[in-house]
């Protein structure tokens, strides 16, 4: 993984929540702010970005999109590096290449919830976290999902939710 980071104390909110959309949609695996403080006790935040390594294609130093950008339509790095300069006031952004990262196994199951008045009939997919010897750890069911069942069946979201994390407990998950 590649990580990228750049402190910035001259923006405003929107525009580093505006950020973070386009450097998700462009292919950032994840992208967050937190607040830090800099020089002479100035409140800032952090930007933060990770992709993917793509060996070889990210210049080391960045220069102005038009010039020396790679020729298959700029690697991942460069695309995201293009959006934090372009989107945001820094004026420069720290790059860690070759990030190590432990992640749990994940699978999907999709439960049947009692409330199928909705255009998603009740259905609801559960994110199901495991430790490499098979002991779930997480269960966690779909936020925008679970949103859209409770909105349109005037079921409190926090018991659409646990209702659909209770099924995929007693249904897709062995002790």
């Amino acid at each position: 993984l590649t990580h990228m980071q750049a402190n910035i104390d001259d923006a405003t909110p929107e525009l580093l929540a505006h950020a973070i959309n386009l450097l998700i949609k462009n292919g950032a695996i994840d992208a967050w702010v937190h607040p830090i403080v800099m020089k002479k006790g100035r409140p800032a935040h952090c930007l933060h970005c990770i992709c993917r390594c793509e060996t070889g294609n990210a210049n080391a130093e960045y220069v102005d999109a038009t010039q020396n950008a790679p020729t298959d339509d700029a690697s991942a790095e460069y695309r995201l590096l293009n959006i934090m300069f372009r989107h945001t006031t820094t004026l420069g952004i720290r790059i860690q290449r070759n990030i190590l990262r432990a992640a749990l196994k994940r699978r999907f199951v999709e439960v049947q919830l009692p409330y199928r008045d909705n255009i998603r009939e009740g259905k609801v997919d559960v994110k199901i976290s495991s430790l490499n010897n098979g002991e779930v750890v997480s269960v966690k069911a779909e936020f925008d999902q679970c949103k859209v069942v409770s909105e349109e069946s005037s079921i409190p979201l926090k018991i659409v939710s646990s209702a659909a994390e209770r099924l995929a407990w007693d249904h897709h998950i062995t002790p």
